[in-house]
C-alpha cells in the first residue's frame, strides 16, 4: 500500500461567496515478477524529485543475468469542486462529482537476457484520459473530453560490445492526452464551440526509432550519442495564460544528441548536452531546433540538489502569439530525506521547461498527460511519504 502526501500552492477562483477546491486521489501499484515467479511490492521511484527533468545520465542497468517482468498500474483522479464560504456546496452547474479528470495508465516491461553481452527489453503501455463534465454552459449529453490507447509498444536491444562500450537500438510509441480539467475547472463554452474543441483536441502521439552508444572514456567519465527519427502527430501546447491546449500540427522529426558527464569527487556530478533536430512540418516548411544544456548534481547524506541551465532556439511548431522567444532557461531542485524517516522526502523545485517539439518528442510521457502547469515556470514545494 502506498500513501502520498503532496503539498503545493494550488488555489483558484476566490470570490466573496464561494471558493474553488481541488481534490487529488493517487492510487499506484508496482510489482516485479522474477523466476521463480514471485510478487514483490516496490516503493515508487523518488529520484526524479531531486532534480528537474533534464539530462539522462544513463543509470546503471539491472543485472543482465536475471530475467524479470515489471508491471506498474496508475489510477489518478483530480476533482474540481466549488463551495460557499460557509462550507456548503455551491448551487449551480459545478458539483464536486461532475468536474473531474481521471487518468489510468498501465506499463508492462520484460527484461530478457540473450547472452552475457546482449539483453532485450520488450513491453507496452496503455493510457486513458477522461475529463468528465468538461463543459458547464451547454446542455450537451456527451460533454466529455476523452483519449485512450491501450497498446503503445516499445522495445530496445542493448549490447555490450566491450566493457566500456554499450550500444542500443529501440522503437517506442507514446500518447499524451489533455488532462487539466481537474486543475483549472470545467470549460465554459457554447455547444458549437465545445464540439469544435472536441474535434481539435486529438491526443498527441509519438512514434520514434533511435540508436545510440555510451562510452565510458575513463572512470567517472562517459560520453553518449543518440540518433533518432520518427513522427510527431498533433503537437499540443498551451498559449500564454491559456488553460486549453492548441493543436500546432504534425511533423517528421530527425535529430541527434551528444552528451558527456563527469563525476567530480564523491558528491558532485556534472553533464553537458547538445541536441540538433530537423522538424519537417506535414503542412509544408521545415525548421531546425538546437539546444545546449549544462547540469550539475550534488548529493551528500540526506541532501540532494541539482541545477540545470539551457539555451534553446525558437520552437519550430509555435508561431504568432504562442511563440516563446526566451532563449535561456534555468531550473533547480533540492530534496531532503530525514535520516529518522527514510520513507519521507521533502523537496523544493523550480521548473522552467522549454516548448521545443524535439523536447516533447524525446521525453517520456507523463502519467498526468498534457497539463498547463507542466509548460509554465513554476515553484513547487512537496512532501512525499512512502509506507
Amino acid at each position: 500500500m502506498i500513501g502520498r502526501i503532496a503539498g503545493a500552492v494550488l488555489l483558484a477562483g476566490f470570490c466573496p461567496a464561494a471558493q474553488a477546491q481541488i481534490h487529488s486521489i493517487d492510487q499506484t501499484a508496482r510489482f516485479s515478477l522474477k523466476p521463480p515467479v514471485r510478487m514483490t511490492l516496490l516503493r515508487p521511484d523518488d529520484r526524479a524529485a531531486a532534480r528537474p527533468a533534464g539530462l539522462d545520465l544513463r543509470q546503471t542497468p539491472p543485472p543482465r543475468e536475471e530475467a524479470a517482468v515489471d508491471v506498474r498500474v496508475v489510477r489518478q483522479t483530480l476533482q474540481f469542486s466549488q463551495q460557499r464560504a460557509s462550507g456548503t456546496l455551491a448551487i449551480g452547474p459545478i458539483a464536486p462529482h461532475l468536474s473531474r479528470t481521471r487518468v489510468r495508465t498501465i506499463e508492462v516491461e520484460g527484461l530478457l537476457p540473450i547472452d552475457k553481452r546482449a539483453r532485450l527489453r520488450l513491453g507496452w503501455s496503455g493510457a486513458k484520459y477522461s475529463n468528465r463534465n468538461a463543459n458547464v454552459t451547454a446542455a450537451y449529453s456527451n460533454a466529455n473530453l476523452r483519449a485512450k490507447d491501450w497498446f503503445q509498444p516499445h522495445a530496445a536491444l542493448l549490447w555490450s560490445a566491450r566493457a566500456d562500450l554499450e550500444l542500443q537500438a529501440g522503437y517506442d510509441e507514446a500518447l499524451l492526452g489533455y488532462a487539466d480539467v481537474g486543475m483549472s475547472g470545467p470549460l465554459a463554452l457554447t455547444r458549437e464551440d465545445f464540439r469544435r474543441v472536441q474535434s481539435m483536441l486529438r491526443p498527441e502521439r509519438h512514434r520514434r526509432m533511435r540508436v545510440g552508444a555510451n562510452w565510458t572514456a575513463a572512470p567517472g567519465t562517459s560520453i553518449g550519442i543518440d540518433l533518432y527519427g520518427g513522427r510527431l502527430d498533433d503537437r499540443l501546447s498551451f498559449g500564454a495564460g491559456g488553460a486549453l491546449p492548441v493543436n500546432h500540427g504534425s511533423a517528421d522529426v530527425q535529430g541527434g544528441v551528444i552528451s558527456a558527464s563527469r563525476q567530480l569527487g564523491p558528491t558532485i556530478r556534472c553533464a553537458l548536452r547538445y541536441a540538433l533536430t530537423r522538424v519537417d512540418r506535414l503542412g509544408g516548411g521545415a525548421a531546425q531546433e538546437a539546444q545546449l544544456a549544462a547540469e550539475g548534481q550534488w548529493q551528500a547524506g540526506p541532501w540532494r540538489a541539482s541545477l540545470h541551465a539551457a539555451r534553446s532556439s525558437a520552437p519550430a511548431l509555435l508561431t504568432g502569439p504562442d511563440a516563446d522567444d526566451r532563449a535561456l532557461r534555468l531550473s533547480a531542485a533540492i530534496a531532503y530525506q530525514p535520516p529518522r524517516a527514510p520513507g519521507m522526502t521533502l523537496a523544493l523545485r523550480l521548473a522552467d521547461p522549454d516548448r521545443l517539439a524535439s523536447s516533447s518528442f524525446m521525453g517520456e510521457g507523463a502519467p498526468l498527460g498534457v497539463r498547463a502547469q507542466d509548460q509554465a515556470r513554476s515553484l513547487l514545494l512537496s512532501a512525499k511519504l512512502a509506507l
